[in-house]
């Protein structure tokens, strides 16, 4: 009977903390979400001015060349 106690007593404790476990993933899971979420529109953002970056750049170099040819 006494052993039998011991183990209903530690399997008492040991399912809340798998429970906390399970639910700090839960938390940490919803965290990058959230942050996936509110860094995608900076991500796009930085893209876009990347993409202007470079294409200004090919307009820079195409004008230089026009004016190489001119002169």
């Amino acid at each position: 009977m006494n052993r039998n106690l011991k183990l209903v007593l530690i399997s008492s404790l040991l399912v809340p903390l798998l429970s906390c476990e399970s639910k700090n993933e839960t938390v940490s899971q919803g965290r990058e979400a959230v942050k996936e979420v509110v860094t995608q529109p900076f991500n796009t953002l930085n893209t876009a001015k990347e993409s202007l970056r470079q294409s200004e750049d090919r307009q820079k170099a195409v004008l230089e060349e026009a004016d190489k040819e001119l002169k």
